[in-house]
């Protein structure tokens, strides 16, 4: 036995009937759409409450700068540079930055050379040079080291030559910059030196 079913049909109010044609006009669509969108905008932006922190951050730049001067730009670190193979991150805490065997490596800023090491396993071959104010840089892979502990350094000096010791699949030179004992993105210093 088949039970016939009820079906509700549903049925538009008179009032709507008589302003469905103007509502739904594609011109009076795309007018009152911008209206409630510049509503809801400003609704959020000037009349709810919320987390100002997240609006005075937005307005407000961040006052601590950390900038190495000088004339070099990543491409006169290593002159010789062919590029980067490998980012900062969470594992990597520098960049590496790929140039040919015995290419020239020079320091972001100077100062003095504050560790000459060589192991067999990890950076093979590295310097690490104070700036001052709290920062220092560390290169590491090198081939040949041209300078010593103690030893003053300048923009212009060679610090030594891009090589292969350590644990490395390639040439290139890891560059990697400390402020204090924190790791910082070498590529903020970078990006922001003035070009030669």
């Amino acid at each position: 036995m088949i039970q016939s079913q009820h079906i509700k049909k549903a049925t538009s109010h008179p009032i709507s009937r008589v302003f469905r044609p103007f509502f739904e006009s594609k011109n009076i669509k795309s007018v009152l759409g911008g209206i409630f969108s510049m509503t809801s905008l400003a609704s959020g932006v000037f009349l709810l409450q919320g987390d100002s922190s997240l609006i005075e951050a937005s307005f407000n730049p961040v006052t601590e700068e950390m900038i190495i001067e000088t004339k070099h730009s990543i491409s006169s670190v290593v002159p010789n540079m062919t590029g980067i193979s490998q980012e900062f991150h969470l594992g990597h805490p520098g960049i590496d930055i790929t140039a040919p065997l015995g290419s020239k490596i020079l320091p972001l800023k100077k100062g003095k050379v504050s560790l000459v090491a060589n192991t067999k396993v990890g950076y093979g071959r590295w310097v690490e040079v104070d700036h001052g104010d709290n920062i220092r840089s560390l290169y590491a892979h090198m081939g040949k080291i041209q300078v010593e502990e103690g030893e003053e350094v300048d923009t212009d000096t060679v610090l030594g030559e891009v090589g292969l010791t350590g644990r490395t699949t390639g040439p290139h030179v890891h560059l990697e910059v400390f402020k204090g004992e924190t790791r910082i993105n070498p590529r903020v210093y970078l990006l922001s030196l003035p070009k030669k």
